[in-house]
This record gives structure tokens, C-alpha cells and sequence, in this order.
């Protein structure tokens, strides 16, 4: 199990000002929703995070502080650095900081660390990384290791010092220090945050919310290798027939290549209407290739434990399967971190369950919790409220466009 509890942005994108934001839970929602929630240490946090907000408003930025932190770790060379996080309205001489509290299971303890970096950037541009830390969160803060201070926790000195007297700028200590680590707590840090990069949708440099080519054979990769005993087709086909598609078999073909080698080729797609003529998947409907993909990303995060970071959710799912599809991440233990543009939904949702993002008039983005707003008491329909204007979040209309030019 992994959950992250916080995350504190400063001048990344449009987020000029410091925010943190809070996944703990609300008094209502510990009273009348615990399967809804993680418990850590007597706290409870939210299993289910959605930002809500008009076109442009920083929901893409909110979750890429998430997912940069995850590329960054997971970099294995200096060559994936995100170039800049830095736009015309943030401040071009502060440095852009992120930081991120998270709870993984360790030795059969469950334990939080505080993960905290910050960038050193020329304008626009990013140099690499100025500082980076790492805590226990205990009942005080254990420093686990300092980019700034040289020490790294656990690791023998010889190997800190030729490490640093090499430190590369864009990388991560986590990974350039994990396989030396006796304790293997940066092992399974790493682990958390790769594990981010493989379930989620996008990283630091783009949203992935189509299905190219590529993606075909990761799908037959986690179907044919990487599954359980086929646990994967299992859950695809259980889940289309249970929403009225007839899909009754799924198919990779491959071609067998010299010694052991052999070459991906395709899908093939077998409805029970037809069973003995399959359709390749990349005829099926771009919906139908959706749900494959955000099924997997699912399937991806319940393997691995991790946190299921998803842009645009809306765009993949038809607005009542999202509340299905919510429950199925809930009752297997899988936090959801998403944007979205469904209002729809927002009646299945809880108050500590929704940030609204929206802009002030100098472009900057304000993040707003719901379980802050006084007059929320928990209960309420919340799309009510959002639709009636009394919560935020929403486009800003003045004059309707008509004309063409």
C-alpha cells in the first residue's frame, strides 16, 4: 500500500505563491465514509483527490508536481530533465520548489517520509536540481540524506564522497544512491516513484490521452508477460461484459524470431456476436481502446501499489462509469489523484474529496479545498452548489462569442 498525504508546490507554472495541499480527510467524511479513506498513525487521507477547474486553470500543473518529481527519480541519465516549470506569470528569479509526503510499507511497517526539491533555474530555462531532501516523518524530522549538506544516511563514506565529488545535476540522489543503500529505504522510494511513472498517464512533459502505437504492445506485454496467470484478461473481460460490451477473448500474436526473440504483430479483439472473426484493436472504437488503456493503468497500480495519477479522466470515461470505476479504485486500496471537467459526478463525491483550481486576474493559479469552505458541512449536493457559482472553480463568461471571422 502507498498514499501521499500532501504536496507543496511553489513557482511551478502558472502556481506562482506557495500552496499545500492537504489529502486529509474531512470529520465528515472519517464519521460516515472509513472505506473511502486511509488510515495512518490515527489521520485519515482521502483515496479518492479530483481537481476541478475551467480550460487553463493549473490542473495539469497541480498533478504534474506530482508526476516531475516521479520522472526525475526515475531518471536513469541526465538527458530526461524537464527544460523548464517556469511560464510569464510566475517569478522568474524564484527558484520553483516541490515537496511531497507519502506513506509506503516498509519491513512490514508502515512509514512517512517528506521528499523536498528545489530547482535552480537561468529565467526560463532549468539548470538541474539546487537542493533535495529526504525525512522520516517520526515524531520529529529524521533527515535521510541533504544534496546541499553532502550526507546521505546509511550509505558508507567513501562511496558519498565519490558519489558527490561526481554529482550530477540532473539526477535524483535517490537514484544515484539507492543500490548502496544497506537499509533499501531509497530502494523502495525509488520503487514508489517509478512505480507513479508506469500507472499514470502522463509525466513531466506531457498528458498521454490517446493510444498510439506503442501502447498496443505495452498492453500485450502486461497481458502475456507480466500478468498473473492471466489475471489481466480476466479483468478487462469482466469488466466490458459488465458494462454491456461483448468482448469474449483477447489475442496478441507475435511473430517467433531467431533463438527466443520474437516480434509483436498485434491484438485481436474476439466479441461473442462473432467469435471466430476478431477484429484488430486498432479497429475497435476509440472508446473501447480508452477503456483498455485506463483499465490497465488500473490493473498497473493494484499490482504495483502505487498511486493511479490520471489527467482528464472525462476525456477517457463516459461520465457514469466514473463513479463505478471510483469505487473499483476505492474498495482495492488504490488512491486516484485526477483532473476533470465532469460536474456531473461531483454528486458522488465528498467535500475533502475536491480542490477547485481557478486563476485570479493576474493569471496566477489559486487552489481551493471545498472542506475549507464554512459553509460545506458535508452533506450537501455539491454540484448544486458549484452550478449556483458559490464554490468557484468555474469558466468565466462575460460575452458570448457568435460570429466567425
Amino acid at each position: 500500500m502507498a498514499f501521499i498525504t500532501s504536496l507543496r508546490i511553489k513557482n511551478f507554472f502558472s502556481i506562482k505563491d506557495e500552496v499545500t495541499i492537504d489529502f486529509k480527510a474531512s470529520p465528515y467524511n472519517v464519521e460516515n465514509n472509513p472505506e473511502r479513506l486511509f488510515e495512518f498513525n490515527g489521520e485519515y487521507y482521502n483515496k479518492v483527490i479530483s481537481f476541478y477547474g475551467a480550460n487553463a486553470s493549473g490542473k495539469t500543473s497541480s498533478l504534474k508536481a506530482i508526476t516531475t518529481l516521479a520522472t526525475i527519480v526515475a531518471n536513469q541519465d541526465d538527458t530526461n530533465f524537464p527544460i523548464s516549470f517556469k511560464n510569464k506569470f510566475t517569478g522568474l528569479e524564484v527558484n520553483s520548489q516541490l515537496s511531497i509526503t507519502f506513506v509506503l510499507d516498509l519491513n512490514n511497517q508502515t512509514e512517512e517520509f517528506l521528499y523536498e526539491v528545489e530547482f535552480e533555474s537561468k529565467r526560463f530555462e532549468n539548470i538541474g536540481i539546487k537542493d533535495e531532501r529526504l525525512f522520516y516523518k517520526k515524531d520529529e524530522m529524521i533527515q535521510i540524506f541533504s544534496r546541499s549538506l553532502g550526507e546521505v544516511k546509511n550509505i558508507d563514506s567513501n562511496i558519498q564522497e565519490a558519489i558527490f565529488n561526481n554529482l550530477n545535476s540532473h539526477k535524483s540522489l535517490i537514484d544515484e544512491f539507492y543500490k548502496f543503500d544497506k537499509s533499501k529505504i531509497l530502494d523502495n522510494i525509488k520503487r514508489f516513484f517509478v512505480d507513479i511513472s508506469v500507472s499514470s498517464n502522463m509525466n513531466a512533459f506531457n498528458t498521454e490521452l490517446g493510444l498510439p502505437l506503442f501502447r498496443y504492445e505495452d498492453i500485450a506485454t502486461w497481458l502475456t508477460e507480466l500478468s498473473h496467470n492471466s489475471d489481466l484478461e480476466k479483468f478487462y473481460l469482466s469488466f466490458f461484459n459488465s458494462i454491456g460490451l461483448d468482448i469474449s477473448k483477447i489475442k496478441i500474436n507475435y511473430k517467433e524470431l531467431d533463438g527466443k526473440k520474437k516480434e509483436f504483430r498485434g491484438i485481436d479483439i474476439f466479441h461473442a456476436i462473432n467469435p471466430n472473426e476478431p477484429l484488430q484493436i486498432e479497429l475497435e472504437s476509440d472508446g473501447t481502446q480508452m477503456l483498455m488503456k485506463i483499465l490497465l493503468d488500473i490493473y498497473k497500480a493494484k499490482m504495483l501499489g502505487s498511486v493511479l495519477v490520471l489527467d482528464e479522466l472525462d476525456s477517457i470515461v463516459h461520465p457514469i462509469l466514473v463513479p463505478i470505476i471510483l469505487n473499483l479504485l476505492i474498495e482495492n486500496n488504490i488512491q486516484i489523484i485526477y483532473s476533470t471537467h465532469n460536474i456531473y459526478n461531483m454528486q458522488f463525491l465528498q467535500n475533502d474529496e475536491i480542490f477547485l483550481i481557478e486563476k485570479d486576474v493576474n493569471h496566477v493559479t489559486k487552489i481551493k479545498p471545498i472542506k475549507d469552505n464554512k459553509n460545506i458541512k458535508g452533506y450537501e449536493n455539491l454540484l448544486t452548489h458549484y452550478e449556483n457559482g458559490d464554490l468557484g472553480g468555474i469558466p468565466k463568461i462575460e460575452d458570448l462569442i457568435t460570429k466567425i471571422y
